[in-house]
């Protein structure tokens, strides 16, 4: 493990000293006096390569630049961060709040107010400090920010008719701002980032599960698939946070709280760089905050909102970790790793480091075109998914048993809507959490994802959008959920005095690796492949460990080890059903018979229930006289009662007459089979003599 976390520090220093060229020369004008660096990273080649340029941007335009700073003690941190995160480590748990991160790991004050007085001396204006020091907002035309860093900005036109300014080669500072600057942001806005959501028409269905508006999975549902329904917790006390890029209407996520009869949802804005320019509903927005409320409704959501860009991305992050109130933190905004400069990746990866060491549980949509996440022919993954201390969200087909809502079984999404992401980072090495991983398809780079949810817009989450309700799926639903079953974890873990979960790959590959524990807490998904990577046993690149037994997986985070749980207490209704021979007969040729069905379970019948008697073939005519019932075809009888029917109750007891025919002097044995409401198939039989023609 000291070998490949030494491996992965060199990386992590072989990153930032590419930022720093060897391209040193004299001040342009001569003015300085002091040798220029030409810094590195700040080109993002593919998306260039692929554009039109339309010629010099006007130097009158204003550019949003972000000064990014290096964390001090990085080898420091990296080896505290392993250690909090080691449940037989005396450190474990015992994270860093903000203030702590700040006198241990931020650049110092004299190095941050260095560069302040750089970007003020070159005729920038500085918008923006942070707590942290790891970034600097600043702003300037286009032409001030071109004579200052010897670049020359162009604007692109790329495909699809977008249009975007880029430097045409790489900005230079002085040597003494090269020394404790890591680059800038901002530079170019051609990243334009994604949402991983995919939306369908509601589907006509008739079945009890799943049970939303439109054949949309409730939160009801989600609980009963992924074993959630014994779990007390609701995220009281606990706080979540999204990141967003657009906005969302308050009454949609009213109206899905109050028609699934959740509490009122506890919202915080918090606006960065003054938030989404759009103030259209967005779909990602509005499902990122009803899915995380769907798994726990008593949370305190957080939504940070900032514009699509890279400026808006990381400072609204960096916000999330300085601001420090959130243990539990989701995004479904993604690009592909060749789609953004390298910049904007390791100005994410330090702000990832400073939430990993606070405590902070980071989950990402791992993207919706499967192996290809920059919708082209390369085999790229998403980023942030596939950050080094993010945990990335693959996506599954899930399918239910429609009566009772029970899991059954799950494959790798793949279908003509698209297929979860998933696959081998060309930025990042392997973790050290990772390496022991058999299955990995890659032994020297990052695997994703980590785990997975539904994915599937086919068996899609109701979802509330503009006063309408409309199904949602894609891996931009999965990743909110896992955040908000977090809450409901780190709820358990307070309740047992216990730290948060905290950065979830170390305990979640931990857990994984144990063959006993692993059949317990995951759904292991053999099924199916991403478009490239194949589903398999245990983890693979296409939905990482599978999906959680979401109950044996916090009860085994709970247990801090990988002690196997037991299984959970049945909490589904179990349906008896009684037959007996009514007699005597009303009349000649009328056989009476009287059914009772009960749930002697611990839960509630959720959907119709269906009674099906089977008659013996050979009699000439039937017929159905109990109120309901149906004859379905020659020798059965139907009656469906849609009624709830709680623990230890009853329905009313039926009776069934049948009419035979005066000439079939014969043994009648007929058989009665119940089923729905969340128990296996029952079946019955009761002989009775046909006398009395």
């Amino acid at each position: 493990m000291k070998k490949t976390f030494s491996g992965y520090l060199k990386y992590l220093y072989l990153l930032a000293a590419a930022s720093v060229s060897l391209n040193v020369y004299a001040s342009p004008d001569g003015s300085s006096g002091e040798a220029m660096v030409r810094l590195s990273g700040h080109i993002p080649p593919r998306v260039q390569a692929h554009a039109v340029s339309l010629g010099a941007l006007n130097t009158d335009e204003h550019v949003h630049a972000i000064f990014t700073l290096p964390v001090r003690n990085q080898a420091e941190l990296e080896k505290l961060i392993q250690r909090l995160h080691n449940p037989n480590d005396e450190y474990y748990g015992k994270y860093l709040t903000s203030e702590e991160f700040i006198e241990k790991f931020a650049p110092s004050q004299e190095d941050y107010d260095k560069v302040i007085n750089y970007a003020k001396g070159q005729g920038f204006t500085v918008t923006g400090t942070h707590d942290n020091r790891l970034l600097l907002n600043t702003s300037a035309p286009a032409g001030t920010v071109e004579k200052a860093m010897d670049i020359t900005l162009h604007q692109y036109e790329y495909k699809g008719g977008r249009k975007f300014y880029a430097a045409t080669i790489e900005p230079a500072v002085p040597a003494s701002i090269a020394a404790v600057i890591s680059g800038v942001v901002g530079l170019n806005n051609a990243g334009q980032w994604r949402t991983h959501y995919h939306q369908l028409k509601n589907n006509a269905t008739s079945n009890a599960s799943p049970s939303g508006p439109g054949g949309g999975f409730s939160p009801h549902d989600i609980a009963v698939a992924y074993n959630l329904t014994g779990i007390s917790a609701n995220g009281a006390g606990q706080s979540v946070a999204t990141l967003q890029l657009g906005s969302y209407l308050a009454s949609d996520i009213n109206t899905y709280t109050t028609t699934f009869g959740l509490p009122p949802a506890k919202m915080h804005n918090v606006l960065i760089l003054g938030g989404p320019t759009d103030p259209t509903p967005n779909g990602e927005t509005t499902l990122d905050a009803q899915l995380v409320l769907a798994m726990a409704p008593g949370c305190d959501l957080y939504m940070y909102m900032a514009p699509n860009s890279n400026q808006g991305v990381v400072g609204a992050y960096n916000k999330m970790a300085t601001d420090n109130i959130v243990k539990s933190i989701s995004t479904s905004w993604g690009l592909g790793e060749d789609e953004t400069d390298s910049q904007t990746l390791q100005t994410q990866n330090t702000i990832f480091m400073q939430m990993a060491a606070q405590g902070q549980t980071m989950y990402a949509a791992a993207g919706d075109n499967g192996a290809y996440d920059d919708q082209n022919s390369t085999l790229v993954v998403d980023d942030p998914a596939s950050q080094p201390y993010v945990v990335g969200v693959g996506g599954t087909t899930l399918t239910v048993d429609s009566t009772t809502g029970i899991y059954l079984s799950e494959a790798v999404w793949n279908d003509r809507e698209g297929s979860g992401g998933g696959g081998v980072s060309k930025i990042w090495p392997i973790p050290s959490w990772q390496t022991a991983v058999a299955t990995t398809y890659s032994k020297t780079n990052r695997n994703v994802p980590d785990i997975s949810l539904n994915a599937d817009p086919e068996k899609g989450y109701a979802i509330c959008l503009n006063g309408s309700w409309t199904m949602f799926g894609g891996t931009s639903c999965a990743a909110p959920l896992w955040a908000g079953f977090t809450a409901l974890i780190n709820q358990e873990l307070a309740a047992n005095q216990k730290p948060p979960l905290g950065f979830a790959n170390p305990k979640l590959y931990a857990l994984g690796t144990d063959p006993t524990a692993s059949a317990q807490v995951y759904h292991d998904v053999t099924s199916g492949n991403n478009l490239f990577y194949p589903a398999g046993s245990k983890y693979d690149n296409a939905t990482g460990w599978g999906t959680p037994n979401c109950q044996n997986l916090l009860q085994a985070l709970i247990q801090g080890s990988t002690t196997p749980v037991q299984p959970p207490p049945q909490v589904a209704p179990v349906l008896k059903i009684s037959m007996t021979h009514a007699g005597p007969f009303r009349k000649r040729g009328i056989g009476a018979y009287q059914i009772n069905v009960s749930n002697t379970g611990a839960g509630q019948t959720s959907g119709p229930v269906a009674v099906t008697v089977s008659l013996p073939r050979g009699l000439t005519y039937y017929s159905a006289y109990g109120q309901g019932w149906v004859l379905s075809n020659s020798n059965q009888l139907v009656f469906t009662q849609s009624n709830i029917l709680k623990p230890g109750a009853s329905y009313p007891a039926l009776t069934l007459y049948v009419v035979v025919n005066r000439q079939a002097q014969s043994l009648l044995t007929s058989s009665a089979t119940v089923s729905g409401g969340g128990s296996a198939s029952q079946t019955v039989t009761s002989p009775t003599q046909i006398t009395g023609f």
